[in-house]
């Protein structure tokens, strides 16, 4: 959903396919390290033993060698050299337990073009650093992520994705370091009947996706929009590796549903059906509630859903099959944030003024531009509030207690695509795994112009980093860690509902009484928000809801304390 959001944009803003052209970006890259993987690490005794893969087709098609390197500051801790005899090649290196720091400490991976051994040609330059940590330890916190490409962290390296950020505060919070497993991939659909058939999701186990060159299940290749596995396929390839490995997951991160449903949500904007009851989809399609037979947006193209039909579960199947997985972990629900909103001014609309799109044409293909961004806000309101409704049944079906929550970035109107505080990419060009895509969107892609514009809209450096600091504020997450509380413990007033256009009091309390000394923070829930020095304000919705507001008070130490209402306004 998202990717035909992006490649649309990429093309009004003028940076489709012809931005990939060699000199825009160097191939400086290159050799590139596709992925590092280190087990155990933590690692309590003994050795850790890891894996790097290195991606380079011009290198393969020349028949180099590499040399790469992994480094703890100045030291190295392996190096090697591989023969480049495919586009991706694979070496294994082992860090003897007795030189494993302590600490965590940051590692540094890289890999350049060997000399030639006839003297033909000096070694090349060290291409793209791949950033990872290291340490010792025995019980580190294990998070598993699983979703879209919003999880997946399109156009981040690995270490700027917000399940690795958020696994990095768990495990420095508590002292017990990380480990993050990536499950998810762009385009991935919460639940398609057919990957695999029938939805026996043990059959995924017997399957490889040409994203994930070593078969570990984690997309190395995940910026490539082809067929991928759904969310619950995903889970279940968590789930055999946790069991293979021997141990229990701490905490799942998860998101899905908005590639099940059609492109700009039923706006005509010229490539789409423009028949989308949004309501109605978001139900049926986060909800599990009356999936459809057919996708109505199966010849739509730039839509990485569009062939794999609806399935028929939602959000809420999908964090009970979470929690089932080993060690029963958390399950926290990444909200939806702003790809574009009303404050994407102005969205552009180069591709309405073509030869022979005049009048009534051209007036309505700009209103539909335009109405793309309101059923942004639509979605990101419905989805929302469609997790939030999944979690807490979950929780209350549960013989455990809660485990579940749906948890908020704290993103506003303001910061999305186009926008004064963007906290997405603007452009396909800008993002540190552009030079990924250069290479792998035309050797690998059915899709080019999808894939290389496929970061746009999409959550920056800034917005995942905001994604991991909120989830860290949110009280289940913190209860669930053993987290100290960073603030009093208060309560947001919100009345049980509301008229648009009304005057909406809101308040915070502690003990009973108005707190005094913290700076306040109100996200009012449509994606608007104030800050204040005074512990009560109003707010008029433009909007009918359910709205959920939340509140950032900050006191004179810097600490921060989360606190939600504890039922969403209604606002009609």
């Amino acid at each position: 959903m998202v990717g035909a959001v992006a490649v649309l944009l990429g093309q009004l803003l003028g940076a489709g396919p012809a931005a990939a052209r060699a000199g825009v970006l160097p191939g400086s890259a290159f050799p590139l390290v596709l992925d590092v993987d280190m087990t155990p690490n933590p690692a309590c005794r003994g050795p850790v033993r890891g894996r790097v893969e290195i991606y380079d087709p011009a290198a393969a098609k020349s028949g180099a060698t590499v040399e790469w390197r992994v480094r703890a500051g100045e030291e190295q801790l392996a190096g090697g050299r591989l023969d480049m005899g495919a586009r991706v090649g694979t070496a294994e290196f082992t860090i003897p337990y007795d030189r494993v720091p302590a600490s965590e400490t940051a590692l540094r991976i890289d890999a350049r073009v060997a000399a030639s051994s006839g003297g033909g040609h000096a070694s090349g330059r060290y291409g793209k650093v791949w950033r990872d940590t290291i340490r010792r330890g025995c019980d580190p916190v294990r998070v598993a992520s699983v979703g879209d490409s919003v999880v997946w962290g399109q156009g981040l390296d690995h270490d700027q994705k917000f399940p690795y950020l958020t696994g990095q505060l768990l495990g420095r919070e508590t002292g017990r370091g990380r480990q993050v497993m990536d499950y998810a991939i762009s385009g991935a659909v919460l639940d398609a009947p057919d990957l695999p058939a029938g939805n026996k999701d043990a059959d995924c186990l017997r399957t490889t996706e040409q994203q994930d060159p070593d078969g570990d299940g984690e997309m190395e290749f995940g910026e490539v929009t082809q067929q991928t596995p759904d969310v619950f396929c995903q889970l279940e390839k968590a789930g055999a590796q946790a069991r293979a490995g021997g141990y229990g997951l701490d905490l799942v991160v998860i998101n899905g549903c908005i590639n099940d449903l059609d492109p700009f949500f039923g706006i005509g904007a010229g490539i789409t059906p423009g028949s989308e009851d949004l309501p109605k989809a978001v139900r049926r399609e986060c909800s599990g509630v009356g999936a459809a037979a057919e996708n109505p947006a199966k010849d739509v193209p730039y839509f990485s859903g569009a062939k794999v039909g609806y399935g028929g579960r939602g959000m809420r199947a999908a964090i009970e099959k979470a929690h089932s997985l080993p060690g029963r972990p958390k399950v926290l629900v990444a909200d939806f944030y702003y790809a574009l909103s009303r404050s994407s001014s102005p969205i552009p609309v180069k591709n309405c003024s073509v030869p022979g799109v005049t009048g009534a044409r051209l007036s309505s293909c700009r209103s539909a531009l335009g109405g793309v961004a309101e059923r942004y806000e639509q979605y990101t309101q419905l989805a929302n509030a469609a997790y939030h409704q999944a979690a807490a049944a979950a929780n209350e079906a549960s013989n455990d207690g809660a485990y579940a929550v749906a948890a908020d970035g704290l993103f506003t109107v303001d910061n999305a695509l186009l926008t004064r505080d963007s906290k997405v990419w603007n452009t396909p060009v800008s993002d540190p795994a552009f030079p990924l895509r250069t290479r792998a969107c035309p050797e690998l892609s059915a899709t080019p112009a999808q894939c290389l514009t496929a970061a746009v809209a999409h959550p920056d450096i800034a917005g995942a980093r905001q994604y991991a600091d909120a989830f860290l504020l949110n009280p289940s997450v913190r209860a669930w860690f053993h987290l100290p509380r960073q603030g009093p413990r208060a309560q947001l007033h919100v009345p049980e509902s509301a008229h648009v256009g009304g005057e909406v009091p809101l308040s915070v309390t502690v003990g009973g009484k108005p707190p005094a000394g913290y700076r306040y923070h109100w996200y009012f829930g449509d994606g608007t928000q104030q800050e204040t020095t005074e512990p009560a304000v109003t707010h008029a919705y433009d909007h009918e809801g359910p709205w959920l507001p939340r509140l950032v008070m900050t006191g004179p130490d810097g600490g921060k304390v989360l606190v939600e209402a504890g039922r969403a306004l209604a606002v009609d």
